[in-house]
C-alpha cells in the first residue's frame, strides 16, 4: 500500500485514539506577546503572514522581507490592532485583517468534529502539524492521516508526523518504509506487532531510503539520525573496534524563509531516553523543554528532573546562551513533532 502525499488512501483503522483534551488557548490582550512570521509581500507596504499561528494580512511602516520572524507586543490604537516587534527592526504592524476565525479550543473542537475527527490529542496534533508546515487545512486530508496513523498502535503521533512530512513535501511511501522509519525514530519494538522485527540491512536501507527522500525534497521538516560511537584505539581503528553507545535523531523545522523554528532531539543512551525540544525566534534559542525516562521509555524514572534542568541551565550559561527558559514536559508533548507544546491564541480583550 502506498501512502500518497497528494491523495492518501483512506483506510478503515482499528485502534484506540489518545484521549487527552485539545491544546489550551491563550487570550491576547493589551501587552500580550505574540510570534509573527512574514510569508510574502503584497506591495504598497502590505504583507501576509502568521500572527500567533493565525494567517493574516497587515501593513507595516517599515519594509519587511519574506521569512522575517520575531515577537511583537499587542496594543490598540484608533480601533486598529498594533503589533510592535521586540527587536531592532523598529517596524510597526497594523491594520490586521483576519482571514480565518480566531482559534479557541471550542473552535478547534468544532473544526475537528466537522472533519469527522475526535477532539483528542492526536487530532489536535495533526491539526497543529498542518499549521506548523503551512499546509492547507483540508478536512479530508486530516481525516485520512488520522485514519492511517491509528494503524501504528502506540506510535500514532509519530506516524502522523511522518505522514504530514510526506504530504507537505508531495512524497509517497509504502507501509514497510513508514514502519521502519518509525522503528528508527522510536528506538523500541514494543509498538510493532507485525512480526517483522529485526530485518537487518533491509530495515536500514528502508529507513535511509525514506529519510533521504524527505531530506532531499524542499519543505519545512528534515530528519537526521545519528549514533554515539566510541572507537578503541582512536578514529583510525577498524569498524570491529567500534562500539555504539547510543543513538537517536534530530528533527529540524524551518519556516518559509529557511530560518530554524524548532529543533527536536531524541536520544537513547545508557538505559535512558532523552527528549528535548528547542524553539527558536530570529535564529536564537528561546525555550528548551525536556524529558528523561528510564529503561522501556514508557515511564519517568525517579531521577530529579529539577537537578537536570539546573545542570542544563549551567551548560547554556557556560556556552554564553543566557535567558533561555528551561522546563520539563510530558513525553506525549515532545514525542512526534512537539506540537503539544504549542498554544492556540484568541484575539480578545480591549484592543
Amino acid at each position: 500500500m502506498d501512502f500518497n502525499a497528494a491523495n492518501i488512501n483512506s483506510t478503515a483503522a482499528a485502534g484506540t485514539s489518545i484521549t487527552r483534551p485539545v491544546s489550551a488557548h491563550k487570550v491576547l490582550t493589551e501587552g500580550s506577546s505574540v510570534p509573527v512570521r512574514v510569508t510574502r509581500g503584497l506591495g504598497g507596504g502590505r504583507y501576509e503572514g502568521f500572527v500567533a499561528g493565525v494567517k493574516v494580512s497587515f501593513s507595516s511602516e517599515r519594509a519587511l522581507k519574506t521569512g522575517d520572524t520575531f515577537s511583537a507586543i499587542v496594543s490598540g490604537r484608533d480601533g486598529k490592532i498594533i503589533l510592535t516587534p521586540q527587536s531592532q527592526t523598529g517596524a510597526i504592524l497594523q491594520n490586521i485583517d483576519f482571514q480565518m476565525n480566531e482559534m479557541t479550543s471550542n473552535r478547534l473542537a468544532s473544526l475537528l468534529q466537522s472533519a469527522g475527527l475526535s477532539s483528542d490529542i492526536l487530532s489536535s496534533s495533526i491539526f497543529q502539524m498542518f499549521t506548523q508546515t503551512g499546509l492547507k487545512l483540508d478536512s479530508q486530508m486530516l481525516a485520512r492521516i488520522r485514519s492511517l496513523a491509528l494503524r501504528f498502535g502506540g506510535k500514532e503521533k509519530s506516524a502522523a508526523e511522518i505522514l504530514v512530512m510526506l504530504a507537505e513535501k508531495g512524497l509517497s511511501a509504502d507501509e514497510d518504509e513508514i514502519k521502519e522509519l518509525l522503528l528508527q525514530l522510536s528506538g523500541d519494538l514494543s509498538w510493532d506487532d507485525s512480526g517483522k522485527k529485526g530485518q537487518g540491512n533491509h530495515s536500514k536501507q528502508n529507513q535511509k531510503k525514506l529519510i533521504n527522500r524527505i531530506n532531499g525534497a524542499e519543505g519545512a521538516w528534515y530528519i537526521f539520525p545519528f549514533e554515539l560511537v566510541q572507537y578503541e584505539g582512536g578514529m583510525i581503528a577498524s569498524e570491529n573496534a567500534k562500539s555504539v553507545l547510543g543513538s537517536g535523531n534530530l528533527r529540524l523545522l524551518f519556516d518559509s524563509g529557511k530560518i530554524l523554528k524548532l529543533m527536536n532531539l531524541d536520544c537513547r543512551y545508557n538505559g535512558k531516553r532523552y527528549l528535548f525540544s528547542l524553539t527558536y525566534e530570529s535564529g536564537r534559542c528561546k525555550n528548551v523543554r525536556f524529558n528523561v525516562s528510564e529503561g522501556d521509555y514508557s515511564k519517568t524514572g525517579n531521577h530529579n528532573q529539577k537537578d537536570i534542568a539546573d545542570k542544563l541551565k549551567k551548560m547554556f550559561i557556560a556556552a554564553d546562551m543566557n535567558g533561555i527558559n528551561i522546563s520539563e514536559a510530558e513525553i506525549s508533548d515532545i514525542e512526534g513533532n512537539a506540537s503539544g507544546l504549542e498554544i492556540f491564541y484568541t484575539f480578545g480583550g480591549v484592543v
